[in-house]
């Protein structure tokens, strides 16, 4: 008998989430440029590796009083108690946990597509039903669509806010009322992976839906305007009843000592904070004129991505940019990615999409 075999049944046809697509091989002669996987290119803060690295001597001690210390400063940092906080090993493990704690057989998982790949895998691993819906123009998240969604078997909705792929966001009264009018027996996960990085001043947080009487979960990550994404610490915000809930799958301590060091140190660095706020919005806003230049469709994005359509064979183009050492991430034969790099990265993406679109322009539409 082989070992699949033994499985539980929803995970015997799983394969393994690649993230950031493609594993990126290096190209003779060129610049290796990733910007497939949405990571931030200046790296973590410089006091959070200094932390981190002061902290490596302390690795054998286990990591309950630096879990601690990093739930206050975030409880601070997002002006909640720490009793509506939960740490995690990155919001991926945050995901997996409300899934794991909430999803029962037969449960549905709402969602509305295009959206952040992890959420599609839920439903299914604990023996759910995913449903989709889309929004008329292929790139938002409609609320409309999600409420008229919902039956007496919806359990979770997830809303990615700012949109991963698409770098979308919502209305914010129209978020406020879709969440006012959920039935009792809906859980609405909320993932601002991206929040810090909007452009739109004072726009606000789902955090503000945390209190007593609503089942809303705000997801949080370290992994990107604080660039600490190979070190794994993420969180949750959510009222009491179910920070307690989740207490029974995040484990005893949340994320390891390192990590809960560097995101604390992280948090307190507000010059590095504005630094890469400052990199992420004005190359952003050159790439998207850059790339309208080109012929490109561009959705307006609040995120450290742009997700664009070249009006060309998607695949094709992807091909010739990893021939000059850029790697960007694949969604559809209409449209494709790019993570927001350094100044010098996104100039050497622009020049080898600018070869792509020449070489392909008899093919382009």
């Amino acid at each position: 008998m082989a070992v699949k075999d033994l499985m539980r049944e929803p995970l015997k046809e799983f394969s393994a989430y690649m993230a950031g697509g493609i594993q990126v091989q290096p190209v003779e002669g060129k610049e290796l440029v990733k910007l497939n996987a949405n990571e931030m290119q200046m790296g973590p803060s410089p006091k959070a590796i200094e932390a981190m690295a002061d902290e490596l001597k302390r690795g054998y001690l286990y990591p309950m009083e630096t879990v601690g210390v990093l739930k206050k400063k975030i409880a601070e940092y997002v002006g909640k108690p720490v009793s509506n906080i939960t740490v995690f090993n990155g919001s991926g493990a945050g995901i997996q946990a409300i899934a794991e704690a909430f999803i029962n057989p037969d449960d549905e998982v709402l969602i509305c597509s295009p959206t952040y790949m992890a959420y599609y895998r839920l439903a299914p691993r604990f023996g759910g039903k995913l449903v989709e819906v889309e929004a008329d123009d292929g790139v938002s998240t409609d609320l409309d669509k999600l409420a008229a969604a919902i039956t007496d078997k919806t359990k979770l909705i997830f809303i990615c806010n700012p949109n991963n792929p698409t770098g979308t966001i919502l209305c914010p009264n129209k978020l406020e009322e879709f969440i006012n009018n959920l039935p009792p027996h809906v859980m609405c996960v909320i993932d601002e992976a991206y929040i810090e990085w909007v452009s739109i001043p004072d726009y606000p947080s789902g955090i503000k839906f945390v209190e007593d009487g609503k089942n809303v979960i705000v997801l949080r990550t370290f992994s990107k305007i604080f660039g600490m994404a190979g070190i794994r610490v993420g969180y949750a915000v959510t009222n009491n009843e179910i920070t307690e809930a989740l207490a029974s799958i995040a484990g005893t301590f949340g994320t390891n000592r390192i990590g809960a060091v560097g995101a604390a140190a992280a948090l307190e660095d507000k010059e590095f904070f504005e630094a890469a706020y400052k990199n992420n919005t004005e190359q952003r806003e050159y790439l998207t004129k850059e790339m309208e230049k080109l012929g490109i469709t561009v959705v307006p994005s609040n995120t450290s991505f742009i997700y664009f359509a070249p009006h060309c064979d998607t695949r094709k183009c992807m091909d010739i940019l990893e021939s000059e050492g850029v790697f960007i991430r694949y969604f559809s034969e209409e449209y494709i990615r790019v993570s927001i790099g350094l100044p010098h990265q996104n100039q050497l993406f622009l020049n080898a999409l600018k070869k792509a679109l020449e070489e392909l322009k008899s093919a382009c539409a």
